[in-house]
């Protein structure tokens, strides 16, 4: 496997929460009324009452608005910086864009081709990386790279004693050698981080083309970015860069900020942070949100660690709140309730009959839908939806009622796919033939280990087969599922140290979307697992039955796969091998992904596969797992996306042999999906194509990603 080195450092490196006040009364005996008060109406009493009672829930409810607030206010500022990552993320996205795109329209410039003539002088070329190309990139540092990645020239340093240096391990140099496409990174110049973007310089076109280097330049993050960023999250921003050296500990600065930063006070207050620094600059990972005590004032920040192409973490963003700011707008509505709290009264009681009816209206039907929800009809009406509570309440039932529509059409598909004939094989799959048992395992009828009874084959595949078995001692069924010889090395220990610490793992994925692994064992020198036994029908036998799924049940099998690869990864696992055939439907609509057969520990090294071997399927493998390298939960995410592509086409994205999927995953871009299923929802498409990303940068990054995105889908009702 290839490991790049980035040695880029190369000069030092809304659901806010509603305050309910519920008020009740007792309702005491009432007397008999005297002349004089039954002249006082009904209306009256309602009028003064209602004043008496909004008077006390007015002051009542400035006091502890007033206690609350303080907290409310804490716990916006917490959520919102939980988007700060997000939001960063996507700015940084759009920096590395704009660099590679300015720097692309330079590079096929003529006078920048011409350069690269090996009779044009060092001066220059000097001359043109601090004159017209500084000026035209409006960059930092502008850098010239011949076809072997040695520096011709470079901005920012005109001593001669650079110039022919090879930069062959700085990614965003050799990759555009290598791939003839541009690229994008974060760089560390002296204590400023920068982004820095690299096109190829070609001359002649067509088979004439040929690569004469790399033209690069970089951007620094400075107050400008700062400035742009804090309209984005409504607090002070700050870059900070860590000046240490390959393992020494960090040594973090603040490299640019707002204004209002405080940037020395904040330097001493986030090292004094418990695991802020190494969180950040030694595991790579967010820190916060945190509190912390800035020139007096209770602020809340989150830092996001800012990595080189390689992964390495060279800086951070941090964003701070200040809690006094929050609460500010609420001291003026505070002394305004006061103002007018009399006022308030005389208006609210005439109509406080009025708007009772029209809150309860709609609190009548959503109760009578939770009844009629509760008796099996999944067709109530509901009230409309608004920015309200009860508007809220009625989108959150109008949620569940769109996963129960789903799911009892998934429980009614399946239903009728196992009550109609199976006389006939299930279709298969193109491109492959079904996998055969081996010989000399164990039987039906066997008692396998002296432990497990081998009632029935359920399946076999490329690691090994399957059995229904009952086990003797727990007197309960199991799955048991017998390794085949290949799918050990000839250094077996290892591999079988390696799948003891996985099973270890995947044994604390306790997920309802998960088959739950039991046991690894050996007898006789054959090895196997034993895993929960799930009763039910494949994703491939649906869908070789049923081809395209509609978009209920569709949806209903994608949410739930997603949820159980959430659990999978959050466990540590990378799964390799999904799809159809270790998707399992139950009767009654649950969902579960099985078979870690090939599951490996995400950025664990696979003891039995070198580099260039492939293991998984050819039809649902991402590029980097069908060249042989080594992948993490986003070649996963691209699977699912491969499995989705299916479920809602009825076909896999590449058809053909197993050798000619494996060449167009690698460099062939998927076919859209509405080209074969022209009502696909657009923001459905978009998100199966964007899973099978060929760049893993480009997918989603998680698997709670594609998720929310599909529960805010809905199925237009017929």
């Amino acid at each position: 496997m290839r490991s790049d080195i980035d040695p880029a450092k190369m000069d030092g490196g809304d659901v806010a929460d509603t305050l309910s006040l519920g008020t009740s009364g007792r309702a005491g005996a009432i007397r008999p009324p005297s002349k004089r008060a039954s002249r006082i109406g009904l209306g009256t009493k309602f009028s003064i009452a209602a004043a008496v009672l909004l008077l006390s829930t007015l002051a009542g409810a400035i006091g502890i608005v007033t206690w609350r607030s303080n907290q409310i206010a804490e716990r916006s500022i917490r959520e919102d910086l939980h988007r700060v990552p997000l939001i960063y993320s996507t700015y940084q996205s759009d920096l590395e864009t704009h660099a590679r795109d300015v720097v692309r329209s330079l590079a096929g410039e003529p006078g920048t081709i011409a350069l690269f003539d090996p009779a044009v002088s060092i001066g220059t070329r000097y001359d043109f990386v601090t004159g017209e190309a500084a000026a035209i990139l409006r960059a930092k540092t502008v850098f010239l790279f011949d076809a072997d990645s040695r520096l011709l020239a470079r901005s920012d340093k005109p001593d001669l004693q650079w110039l022919g240096r090879p930069y062959g391990v700085v990614k965003w140099v050799s990759e555009p050698l290598a791939t003839r496409h541009g690229t994008s990174a974060v760089i560390v110049e002296g204590t400023i981080l920068s982004v820095v973007g690299a096109s190829p310089v070609i001359s002649g076109g067509g088979q004439m083309a040929h690569l004469d280097g790399v033209l690069a330049a970089s951007f620094p993050l400075d107050a400008n970015n700062a400035r742009a960023l804090q309209g984005l999250t409504r607090g002070e921003v700050s870059f900070l860069v860590n000046r240490a050296r390959a393992d020494a500990p960090p040594d973090v600065i603040v490299s640019t900020a707002t204004d209002g930063f405080h940037s020395v006070p904040f330097t001493k207050a986030f090292k004094q942070i418990p695991g802020a620094t190494d969180d950040v600059f030694t595991k790579g990972a967010i820190s916060g949100p945190f509190d912390l005590t800035i020139a007096g004032s209770h602020r809340i920040g989150i830092a996001v660690p800012i990595k080189s192409a390689t992964g390495e973490t060279y800086g951070a963003f941090v964003v701070t709140r200040d809690v006094a700011d929050e609460m500010a707008a609420f001291e003026e509505i505070r002394l305004t309730l006061l103002g007018v709290g009399v006022l308030a009264v005389l208006i609210a009681t005439p109509i406080a009959f009025g708007l009772g009816r029209r809150i309860a209206g709609p609190l009548q039907q959503l109760a009578s839908g939770a009844a009629g929800i509760r008796e099996g009809d999944l067709d109530v009406a509901l009230p409309p939806g608004g920015g309200d509570e009860v508007g809220i309440l009625a989108h959150a039932f109008r949620g569940m009622l769109v996963e129960l529509r789903e799911k009892r059409a998934l429980e009614q598909l399946v239903a009728a796919l196992r009550r109609s004939p199976t006389s006939s094989p299930p279709l298969p799959r193109q491109g492959f033939a079904t996998p055969v048992i081996r010989e000399g395992g164990p039987r039906v009828g066997d008692v396998f280990a002296a432990r497990y009874r081998i009632r029935s084959v359920l399946g076999s595949g490329a690691t090994g087969t399957v059995f229904l078995a009952e086990d003797l001692r727990l007197e309960e069924d199991v799955a048991l599922k017998v390794l085949q010889p290949r799918a050990l090395s000839s250094e077996a220990a290892t591999v079988i140290e390696y799948l003891k610490t996985e099973i270890k793992l995947a044994r604390r994925i306790t997920h309802p979307n998960v088959v739950r692994v039991h046991d690894l064992g050996e007898v006789e020198g054959e090895h196997f697992l034993t895993m929960e036994y799930v009763p039910g029908m494949t994703l491939h036998h649906i869908l070789a039955r049923q081809h395209a799924l509609d978009l209920g049940p569709g949806l209903q099998i994608c949410k739930q796969l997603w949820r159980g690869l959430a659990a999978v990864h959050a466990g540590g696992l990378i799964h390799r091998d999904i799809k159809p055939q270790n998707i399992m439907v139950l009767p009654n609509g649950l969902v579960k992904l099985m078979d870690f057969g090939i599951a490996r520990i995400e950025k664990h090294v696979d003891p039995d596969t070198g580099e260039g071997e492939v293991v998984g399927t050819p039809s649902y493998m991402s590029p980097e797992q069908a060249m042989g390298q080594t992948v993490d939960r986003r070649s996963d995410i691209y699977a699912v996306g491969a499995v989705m592509f299916e479920i809602f086409t009825g076909k896999q994205p590449f058809l053909g042999s197993p050798l000619a999927v494996i060449r167009q995953q690698i460099y062939e871009e998927p076919p859209k999906p509405s080209r074969l299923r022209p009502e696909l929802p657009a923001n459905l498409e978009g998100l199966i194509l964007a899973c099978l990303a060929k760049e893993p940068v480009r997918r989603p990054a998680s698997a709670e990603e594609p998720y929310s995105a599909l529960m805010g889908m809905e199925v237009p009702r017929s």
